[in-house]
């Protein structure tokens, strides 16, 4: 019975260490990555996070007269018909109301994951080249640029701009920063990666600590924060 403690103790001691370690791509120059440690970065690192997409509230009836499109924003299909929620407590009642929709939110599909990259960040370019990674970005410029890999496009999203008046970064007391240009690649399983490019000129430094990616595609939502005190490589900064 005594030798137990001790024995748990040895194991701990050697596990720990292995626990706590550094993810191996962090203390090599990229000329020395393998391929593991590119596919660690485009796994989970500062750069690159999998973020769980939200549906956008459904507009009612008058929010869709008034925008000038009464398709937008169409509530979710319930027991065979629309269910628009915004005029259920006049017609149905408040319990009825939240029973019905209790029953949307049961039958609202998950939407599940996406890939979220910082596009521009060198280590997230050298890791997908030494991966050999193929429906990425084209060369993204004097820009910061994020991406949103393999998501669903809209059924109507023929507009161009209509992403790029859907999408910021928020910086700490700083003014919201609009992308510049948004591209869309298309591929061949019917997703589509968006990527946000953000012009330069509005500076990103490690003072501003956090930055805050959102946008809307269609009726679904992304939002991520990254930090960017973790975000270095090197010694140096990397957007």
């Amino acid at each position: 019975m005594r030798l137990m403690p001790r024995l748990w103790l040895s194991v701990f001691v050697a596990v720990a260490p292995l626990a706590a370690g550094d993810p191996s791509w962090e203390n090599k120059p990229i000329s020395q990555w393998e391929n593991e440690d590119a596919k660690q970065v485009l796994a989970d690192s500062p750069w690159v996070k999998n973020v769980k997409l939200q549906r956008v509230r459904d507009l009612s009836k008058f929010e869709r007269r008034d925008g000038g499109d009464m398709s937008a924003g169409i509530p979710p299909y319930v027991g065979g018909f629309w269910l628009d929620l915004s005029g259920l407590a006049g017609v149905l009642g408040s319990n009825r109301e939240e029973l019905a929709l209790a029953r949307a939110d049961r039958v609202r599909p998950d939407l599940g994951t996406v890939v979220v990259r910082w596009e521009s960040a060198l280590p997230v370019r050298a890791a997908e080249q030494k991966v050999g990674e193929v429906g990425i970005p084209a060369s993204v410029g004097d820009y910061y640029a994020i991406a949103v890999y393999n998501i669903h496009p809209p059924f109507r999203w023929n507009l161009p701009n209509e992403p790029k008046g859907l999408a910021f970064l928020k910086r700490n007391h700083k003014k919201d920063l609009k992308p510049a240009r948004v591209e869309v690649l298309p591929h061949d399983s019917g997703l589509v990666t968006v990527t946000y490019l953000f012009p330069r000129s509005a500076e990103i430094t490690k003072k501003d600590g956090t930055v805050q990616f959102a946008a809307q595609i269609g009726r679904m939502f992304v939002s991520q924060f990254f930090v960017l005190d973790d975000m270095q490589f090197e010694g140096k900064p990397e957007y």
